[in-house]
């Protein structure tokens, strides 16, 4: 007995030691960026040069300007229809891999992250052939006599974007619902369906609860990176379909960029992306409970 509270600061010693590495690397490379991303946001400039201070003004053009304000309401829009089509279909995947073809699962898991294995860019160019005036898509359609003539929405639009960043992003939703899928027993949906459960009882009140942390893991990868994408717009959406990614972007780079402008821009991004999240989150888990 006495030796107890010694085993016990021992144990806590190990695992503080143990989570210095990774504290350090979180610290080093995330929180001080962003503190320092955040003290910029509050700077202003004049002439190109930064003048440190404390302003608001950043803040407030993000919040007062049309450009902006639209911009905001179109990427959670994109971001929010590519999850819409994301979460469902990688959920869908997971459970036939788990429960469906149990024994080809590893398999099916390593054809689905093969596409992983191919270049960021490479997969948004290819899927730009796809969705391009004479790309595949619409050469089998007029090959097949469905249209007369090419669709052009296909290309430079944010239905592009939205389904090129699914495309991307469904990989990495699959891997979490995958292995919290795995944490599923058989038993659980014999004895839902032995008790008289339809099938949307079981997913509402057994599939979803159970696997709550990978669908929340899933949703933040699919929302997070699709609403802080910037790349695929400017391949794919064209000057129409441009997210607030973009004009981060620019306000970092080439002439005429504004840091603090973009700080600003980028911590407001980061707080409506939160909201939403949160917000997501508590609503599944309300609809669980209902």
């Amino acid at each position: 007995m006495t030796n107890e509270p010694s085993t016990q600061s021992g144990q806590a010693r190990l695992t503080l030691a143990a989570m210095i590495p990774a504290s350090v690397f979180y610290a080093a490379f995330f929180a001080v960026p962003m503190v320092c991303l955040l003290v910029l946001s509050f700077w202003t400039t004049k002439s190109f040069v930064l003048i440190p201070g404390f302003s608001l003004a950043n803040y407030v053009k993000v919040f007062t300007s049309p450009l902006y304000q639209a911009l905001m309401l179109r990427t959670v829009g994109v971001a929010l229809a590519t999850t819409a089509i994301i979460v469902p279909t990688a959920f869908a995947l997971a459970y036939c891999m788990r429960f469906v073809f149990e024994r080809r699962g590893q398999l099916i898991l390593q054809v689905v992250l093969l596409s992983l294995f191919s270049g960021y860019l490479v997969r948004i160019y290819a899927w730009r052939t796809i969705l391009g005036k004479q790309g595949l898509l619409n050469s089998t359609l007029e090959w097949t006599g469905l249209i007369n003539e090419p669709l052009e929405f296909l290309i430079y639009s944010n239905f592009a974007v939205v389904v090129t960043l699914s495309g991307l992003l469904l990989p990495l939703a699959v891997l979490p619902l995958y292995s919290a899928m795995l944490n599923v027993p058989r038993d659980h949906l014999e004895a839902a369906r032995d008790l008289g459960a339809g099938r949307l009882h079981i997913l509402r009140t057994v599939l979803v609860p159970m696997t709550l942390p990978g669908l929340r893991t899933a949703f933040a990868f699919s929302f997070l990176l699709a609403a802080g994408d910037f790349v695929t717009p400017s391949l794919v959406g064209g000057t129409q379909s441009m997210l607030i990614g973009n004009i981060v972007a620019d306000q970092f780079r080439g002439i005429g960029s504004n840091w603090p402008l973009g700080a600003a821009m980028a911590f407001v991004v980061v707080a409506i992306m939160l909201a939403v999240y949160l917000s997501t989150t508590r609503l599944i888990r309300w609809v669980t409970r209902w």
